[in-house]
């Protein structure tokens, strides 16, 4: 490994850099809005709690003048609703019982399948991306190559143009 001077030991120039690069704050916001989103999403599959008393726990209880409050809101409120047809988007590229998965990789999973196939502005390569950080930073290791895999079948049943199939 090529080290460069005046940086810690192991790591190289090109570590330094992805360390430094900061996302412009606009995907800033929805990325925290994301990580809210899967925390939610979380609670709620353990906590018989409505949309709404979620959405107003967590403005309560959490700092939300950087997230995306718009995309949270509206997100939560189309994945509670709307659920079972996501769960049809997800479930058969599962490859297992639905189970076995953690209640982390399935909330991923879902905000993943929400932007999919609702917010087609989002590139499909920056939704995997984020479902793959989100996945890595709260769920079970190696998880997300778990969520990788599904969520590319997912990405061609909803965005067969952007893929090119």
């Amino acid at each position: 490994m090529c080290e460069s001077p005046g940086l810690p030991v192991g790591q190289t120039e090109m570590t330094q850099k992805r360390k430094n690069k900061r996302l412009p704050e606009p995907l800033a916001r929805k990325h925290r809005a994301r990580k809210r989103l899967v925390q939610a999403l979380y609670q709620m599959h353990y906590n018989d709690e409505s949309v709404s008393s979620v959405i107003n726990q967590f403005v309560e209880e959490q700092d939300f003048k950087k997230v995306d409050m718009a995309f949270f809101e509206k997100a939560l409120r189309y994945i509670a609703a709307n659920r079972t047809a996501l769960e049809a988007l997800i479930d058969p590229h599962l490859g297992r019982e639905k189970a076995s998965l953690g209640a982390v990789e399935y909330a991923v999973l879902l905000v993943a399948a929400y932007e999919l196939s609702q917010s087609i502005e989002t590139p499909f390569k920056v939704v995997i991306n984020e479902a793959v950080i989100l996945t890595t930073e709260f769920g079970a290791e190696g998880g997300h190559s778990f969520v990788n895999g599904v969520l590319k079948q997912v990405a061609g049943q909803t965005r067969p143009n952007e893929l090119g199939v």
